[in-house]
């Protein structure tokens, strides 16, 4: 199986924030360690979502939350 297969087999997630499907892969191999949360970014996305939040939307609450 190829890489491509594999992230295939992956369902796609449904960001609670603006309603648009895109891959996770729950691991450390996920696009979104990537992207660098301070501690209030963090708390609020674990206070208002209770799952993923697609690409665009997590680097807009990275934004948010930039000193």
């Amino acid at each position: 199986m190829d890489a491509k297969s594999k992230v295939d087999l992956v369902p796609p997630e449904i960001c609670p924030s603006c309603g648009e499907s895109f891959t996770c892969s729950k691991s450390s191999k996920c696009w979104c360690f990537e992207v660098s949360l301070s501690p209030e970014a963090l708390t609020y996305i674990q206070n208002n979502y209770t799952s993923c939040l697609c690409p665009k939307c997590l680097e807009r609450v990275a934004e948010m939350f930039k000193g």
